[in-house]
């Protein structure tokens, strides 16, 4: 679990700033008012306004930033490089290496058209989200899948496990009973995405707030999923 925020302090404490001026010049013009300086009170409560105003679209639009940048953040999960091992037989290499801090690196031999990785991840509500909560996720394992069901029907499993879940934010009991009593959580499910068995290929798995995702990164991966599609 992580909590992070994209945004620079300053995006947040310049509307801030303005809306404080804002106040202190109708506090200004409310005080002229009250000693009969009536034009010099209706000047304050003009700047005020328009401080107020701008104050309030600053804040709208740093708003509709960070959530837009909360509700779509990516984080790198693990990097997938796959090499033929009996290329006949459509038998490879997977080697999953982690990204997210652990260090870990996992090999599987499997065989079939592509691999498939699979995860647990719990899902936060989206206002959490927003405040910088990311989705949690451990790691289960990496399998073989075939191009469709019929192809698949009949030929062995090959998978394997893989070490080392995401890292925790809090110590997991005091999280069980947060979420418990706050709501917090929106739901628990499995993600797995899977893309082509191609000597040579390396792929790129990230995390988004609703599942994995993966992406070709070398040219080899990619015309792998060209042609697949």
């Amino acid at each position: 679990m992580s909590f992070t925020s994209p945004l620079a302090w300053y995006w947040v404490v310049a509307p801030l700033a303005v809306a404080v001026l804002a106040a202190v010049l109708l506090l200004r013009a409310l005080v002229h008012v009250g000693r009969g300086r009536f034009a010099h009170g209706a000047g304050h409560a003009g700047g005020g306004l328009v401080l107020g105003l701008l104050a309030l679209c600053a804040g709208l639009i740093v708003l509709n930033t960070q959530t837009y940048a909360r509700l779509t953040a990516e984080r790198p999960v693990a990097e997938i490089t796959v090499a033929a091992v009996h290329p006949a037989l459509q038998t490879y290499q997977v080697t999953v290496r982690r990204l997210d801090g652990t260090g870990l690196a996992s090999s599987c031999t499997v065989q079939g058209d592509e691999w498939l990785l699979s995860a647990a991840v719990q899902k936060w509500q989206p206002w959490m989200n927003v405040l910088g909560l990311d989705s949690t996720y451990t790691l289960d394992q990496v399998a073989n899948k075939y191009y469709s069901a019929s192809r698949g029907n009949g030929r062995r499993i090959t998978a394997c496990g893989l070490i080392g879940g995401a890292p925790a934010w809090v110590p997991h009991d005091v999280s069980a009973w947060l979420i418990d009593r706050a709501l917090v959580e929106d739901r628990h499910f499995g993600s797995a995405v899977y893309m082509p068995l191609t000597d040579g290929a390396l792929y790129r798995v990230v995390m988004t707030q609703s599942g994995l995702n993966a992406e070709a990164v070398n040219p080899i991966a990619r015309d792998a999923v060209a042609k697949r599609l």
